[in-house]
């Protein structure tokens, strides 16, 4: 259990009953220790044929933005650097890169918040699939009802393999863009509104949005109770290994790490959103983080751009000497 209260699942657990998931999302007070191994057979041959990707952009032509979204949000100053961001190191860093960059940082031990533009609005890509399934969870919640065998199945290869087609079945599971909103205004993430028209990845952010999504998952919250966190935090900390770039950069292993990356083309494959969102937990440090970017020319710039960055937050997060 983190010291926040977060009871973690045991990964072989994921393959319940309906009805034991009921129990897992609407039981109080049960406390689950940490036992993450292999991942079990699918039950369903036909995932292994189903399309890993960022963003959404194989299922139809519409899930696929074709622009950059508005430069900024309505309430927040775009050029804005607080906490971290400003000191020397990681200012110049973040200054000398080609990218736009949508960056924060919440440290969970002293509770400060780190920002970096967070006026920038991005588009999720596929770190919206994060927020597809704590809105599944918490309507599953709502509804006395567990997720069904297939929605779990589903949901394992969302998170740990990005699997768009997945995301797109779980997206209509939750109602679509009304769905989400519904979850977001109760969080709430002012500043992120739904792709329309099944444009998951369409959705645009900020990186303060983000953290406070992330806050559900390893905070006590009011939404998703401490076993649902579990389940969506166990997947992230077992993504494939195709998938663990970004903000896991430069922390050592034995570190616990939750991610979620997303990438996106966006005007002719020339420009791409490329983000990274996740908890950081070990050795001295937790925090959460999500770095958004745009205008890199390749996917590879934008992960490269991501992974110049968390070395240098993981650093700046060291504890004190003893």
């Amino acid at each position: 259990m983190s010291k926040q209260g977060v009871a973690r699942t045991p990964r072989h657990w994921r393959w319940i009953s309906t009805s034991a998931l009921l129990a897992l999302i609407v039981g109080i007070g049960v406390v689950v220790l940490v036992a993450h191994g292999s991942s079990p057979s699918l039950p369903n041959t036909k995932v292994a044929t189903r399309h890993k990707g960022g963003g959404g952009r194989d299922r139809t032509d519409k899930e696929v933005p074709t622009t950059a979204p508005s430069t900024t949000t309505s309430t927040t100053n775009p050029d804005e650097m607080t906490g971290l961001f400003a000191t020397s190191g990681i200012d110049d860093y973040l200054q000398a890169q080609d990218s736009d960059i949508n960056a924060a940082v919440y440290n969970l031990d002293t509770g400060s918040l780190s920002l970096y533009r967070p006026g920038a609005l991005e588009y999720t890509a596929s770190i919206v699939k994060v927020e597809i399934l704590a809105t599944l969870l918490y309507e599953a919640s709502q509804q006395g009802t567990g997720l069904s065998d297939e929605e779990q199945e589903l949901a394992t290869t969302m998170i740990e393999n990005s699997d768009d087609d997945a995301a797109s079945d779980l997206w209509d599971d939750i109602g679509q863009q009304t769905g989400l909103a519904a979850f977001n205004s109760l969080v709430p993430l002012s500043d992120t509104v739904p792709g329309t028209a099944g444009a998951w990845g369409g959705t645009t952010t900020t990186g303060a949005d983000q953290i406070s999504l992330l806050r559900q998952l390893v905070q006590p919250s009011g939404l998703l109770g401490p076993l649902a966190q579990s389940y969506e935090l166990g997947l992230m900390e077992n993504v494939e290994s195709d998938q663990t770039w970004g903000v896991s950069a430069g922390v050592p292993a034995g570190v616990t790490v939750a991610i979620k990356n997303g990438w996106l083309p966006l005007e002719g494959d020339t420009d791409w959103q490329v983000n990274s969102i996740g908890w950081i937990h070990g050795d001295g440090r937790d925090y959460l983080i999500a770095v958004l970017t745009k205008d890199n020319e390749t996917e590879g710039g934008g992960i490269a751009t991501i992974e110049g960055l968390s070395p240098l937050v993981w650093s700046a997060l060291a504890p004190p000497s003893a």
